[in-house]
C-alpha cells in the first residue's frame, strides 16, 4: 500500500497543499480527479520526494519514503510518468526505456522487463532505433509509460497521461493503464479527463484548493451529483 497521511507542502509563502491523506492499494487504480490549479502535479511531486513536504508522511509498503535519500524512492518500488512526457528526445526510443531502468533494483532485469514492456507496446519495439522526438503524441506517450515501467515499480504515479492526444489514442492510453494492474502495480492516476478516469478506476479522490473533498469508489463518484455538475457536464 502506498499511503499518504496528513500530507502539506507549500512553494515559499504560498500553501499548495493541506492535509492531504489518500491510499493507492497495489495492482488497483486509484484516480486524484480536480480542476486545474488544484495542486494534482504538487502532491505528485511531493509523494515521489522531488519536492519537500511541510507536514505528514508517505509510506510505502511501511516504508516511510522520507527516511530514504531520494535516488532511493525509485530503488523501493515508486516511479513516476511525468506530465508532458520529459524524454530525451534526440536519443532512441530503446536508449529512453534503458534510462528507465537505472536504479540497482531494476538494472539487473533490464532485458526481461524491456521485452515485457515491448510486448505490451509492439509500436515502441517497431520503432526502437527511431529517436523519440520523431514519434507521433500517443508514441511518446506510450515510451514514457514504458520507461516507467523499466523502474519494476510497485507504485506507478501517472500525471496526466491523455494530455495532447486525440480521442482514438486517449481510449487506447487508458486501455493500456487499465493493463498495467495485470502486473500487480497499483496506480494513481492524475487526470483531467473524469469520465475515462471513471470507466477503469477502482477507487477516487477529488482535489480541490489543495484539499481533498471527496473520495469513493467508482459508483459512488459516478453517482455523486457534484462530480457529475463539475467534472461530467451532466
Amino acid at each position: 500500500m502506498l499511503e499518504i497521511d496528513g500530507l502539506g507542502a507549500a512553494y515559499g509563502e504560498a500553501v499548495v497543499l493541506r492535509d492531504v491523506s489518500l491510499s493507492v492499494p497495489a495492482g488497483r487504480i486509484t484516480a486524484l480527479l480536480g480542476p486545474n490549479g488544484a495542486g494534482k502535479t504538487t502532491l505528485v511531486k511531493a509523494i515521489a520526494r522531488l519536492i519537500p513536504i511541510s507536514a505528514g508522511s508517505v509510506t510505502l509498503d511501511g516504508q516511510d519514503l522520507q527516511e530514504l535519500p531520494i535516488h532511493r524512492v525509485v530503488e523501493v518500488g515508486l516511479a513516476v510518468v511525468p506530465e508532458g512526457r520529459r524524454l530525451f528526445t534526440q536519443m532512441t526510443v530503446e536508449e529512453n526505456l534503458q534510462l528507465g531502468a537505472f536504479s540497482k533494483a531494476s538494472r539487473p532485469q533490464a532485458k526481461t522487463t524491456m521485452d515485457l514492456v515491448y510486448d505490451r507496446f509492439p509500436r515502441l519495439k517497431e520503432r526502437s532505433a527511431q529517436k523519440a522526438g520523431t514519434l507521433s503524441g500517443g508514441e511518446q506517450q506510450m515510451l514514457a509509460l514504458g520507461r516507467g515501467l523499466m523502474a519494476k515499480p510497485h507504485y506507478l504515479l501517472m500525471d496526466e497521461p491523455s494530455l495532447g492526444l486525440s480521442p482514438l489514442l486517449t481510449t487506447q492510453m487508458f486501455e493500456l493503464i487499465s493493463s498495467i494492474t495485470e502486473l500487480g502495480v497499483g496506480v494513481l492516476l492524475v487526470e483531467q479527463n473524469v469520465a475515462k478516469t471513471l470507466e477503469i478506476a477502482d477507487h477516487g479522490y477529488v482535489l480541490e484548493q489543495g484539499s481533498i473533498v471527496q473520495s469513493g469508489d467508482r459508483e459512488e463518484l459516478l453517482g455523486s451529483e457534484r462530480i457529475r455538475e463539475a467534472y461530467l457536464a451532466l
